[in-house]
């Protein structure tokens, strides 16, 4: 059958039944087989007794089967009931092939895309030692790859991943982390790789903070320098002031009445 897929599903309960003694155990099942084109879907029911198997339908055979005394009297008159031999070939389309195609479209073709978020894992500056983390969650299915560019070239160096990790909702997450000096100008991407992309994701590193915090050293710079000469530059010129004093009181203490001449 190829790639081989077992499908079961019970849809009778336990009929659980004390007897005086030590009791018994009767279940029923149904189990469905099949590969991915569900073309050889098969189609049994199985009815068990005391953990063993009594009788069994196979719908390749189209007839209960028996497999001890008693079970071979209950196969013979379950195949001589019409409704349930006629309830059997219908069953092999409403239970098996319509589950069936329900579990393919809600597992094997079920797509959903990653998200994708790049950030440091503490804060540095360009030149110092960082950590960035590439951050890939809600993605199904499974399997996954995710590797990391350095202005377009693959890094494999300094490379570390978690373990693929489910998050209790058919949605899987991981997290990849490759440990670098920053430079300047330089383009650092995760990209990921999965079914439900049609190509690579690739998510830059915002690296606008590092900018962000250089331009504010510089402004604070540039600000400390103009207090610097605006605090020197008053102080030159109150000294100027009081070294060369030009104001009127003083130009009237230098020229007194008495050194005018007469008239």
């Amino acid at each position: 059958m190829g790639l081989y897929f077992l499908y079961k599903l019970t849809v009778c309960a336990a009929l659980l039944c004390t007897a005086p003694a030590d009791g018994y155990v009767f279940q029923g099942m149904y189990d469905c087989e099949y590969s991915d084109d569900m073309k050889d879907m098969v189609f049994f029911v199985k009815n068990v007794f005391n953990q063993k198997l009594c009788t069994i339908y196979d719908s390749r055979v189209g007839k209960y089967v028996g497999f001890a005394e008693h079970c071979i009297k209950d196969a013979a008159h379950y195949n001589n009931q019409a409704w349930k031999m006629t309830l059997r070939r219908i069953q092999v389309e409403t239970v098996c092939k319509y589950n069936a195609r329900l579990f393919i479209k809600s597992t094997l073709e079920r797509n959903v895309p990653p998200i994708v978020k790049v950030h440091q894992t503490k804060p540095a500056d360009y030149g110092e030692r960082s950590m960035l983390e590439c951050s890939v969650w809600g993605f199904f299915p499974k399997e996954v790859s995710v590797s990391w560019l350095r202005d377009g070239v693959e890094v494999t160096t300094d490379v570390a991943s978690t373990d693929i990790m489910a998050n209790g909702d058919w949605s899987y997450q991981l997290h990849s982390y490759l440990e670098l000096t920053p430079r300047r100008g330089e383009r650092v991407t995760c990209r990921v790789d999965h079914r439900s992309l049609r190509a690579s994701l690739e998510v830059d590193w915002d690296s606008s903070a590092l900018d962000a915090k250089r331009l504010k050293k510089a402004v604070g710079i540039i600000f400390f320098f103009i207090g610097v000469v605006v605090a020197v530059s008053g102080a030159a010129y109150y000294w100027w002031k009081q070294r060369f004093d030009f104001s009127p009181l003083s130009s009237q203490e230098l020229t007194s009445p008495g050194d005018l001449p007469e008239s």
